[in-house]
């Protein structure tokens, strides 16, 4: 059951400007996923801020009386970050670091690194989900890893994304094939092929602050898109 109550999260990764208030949920995110994969870059005297956006699933399948049963999600709490740099924190919106399926929270992680903090830490997520049996509410406990906090020594943005340039893609996986591209540069959208090259068919809609993509037309399954951001160009896998 753990894989299941792990993707009960939704987690959308961005970088934002440090700021020593809470940080503000993302009301656009409706669908539950964890995305992208991993944190941006701390570097070295630079202060840091990272948020992931949190939506609870409302329904879920758990383990009751040795019996796999239907459950819907009260709340999810976010119990400890582990394996943050030392003097590393996070905060949540709310401030409780519990979450239901009715709005997005937050969690912000925050810090000055020093020479000392450089390297790479593996970052686990303790949570406790909440599943409701008719009358009954029962703690489940879990933990999503995988994730890597990189602290870089030089400052250098020669092999990392600068913030100026970076693209935030979510919800990825999408259960409907539709996904919001988000990047601080004008952004156009090259090309989409499956895994044997051959392009597929996609709809764009542009908007201020983002584009939606939306490849629902296509088979269940893996896609790389293409995209131009300014001088750059990206690469971006969609899962579908």
């Amino acid at each position: 059951m753990k894989k299941v109550l792990v993707s009960s999260l939704i987690a959308v990764f961005g970088f934002v400007s440090v700021s020593a208030q809470v940080c503000n949920p993302d009301i656009t995110i409706t669908q539950p996923g964890v995305y992208p994969e991993q944190p941006d870059t701390a570097f070295v005297n630079q202060a840091y801020e990272f948020v992931f956006q949190i939506l609870a699933l409302k329904d879920t399948v758990t383990e009751f009386a040795g019996q796999q049963v239907s459950a819907a999600i009260d709340s999810v709490t976010v119990d400890k970050v582990i394996g943050l740099p030392l003097g590393f924190d996070y905060n949540c919106e709310p401030s409780n670091c519990t979450f239901d399926h009715t709005a997005v929270g937050c969690v912000k992680i925050f810090g000055n690194p020093t020479q000392s903090h450089e390297g790479i830490y593996p970052i686990k997520i303790a949570t406790t989900a909440y599943a409701r049996i008719g009358l009954l509410k029962i703690p489940v406990p879990d933990t999503a890893d995988g994730y890597q906090l990189v602290v870089h020594g030089d400052g250098s943005a020669s092999i990392f994304e600068p913030e100026e340039e970076r693209i935030t893609l979510y919800p990825n996986p999408s259960s409907n094939g539709k996904y919001l591209l988000k990047t601080a540069k004008k952004t156009e959208i090259i090309k989409i092929v499956d895994l044997q090259g051959k392009k597929v068919d996609f709809q764009t809609v542009e908007d201020i602050n983002f584009i939606s993509i939306d490849i629902s037309g296509t088979p269940k399954g893996l896609y790389i898109m293409t995209v131009s951001a300014g001088d750059r160009v990206f690469t971006k896998k969609l899962m579908h």
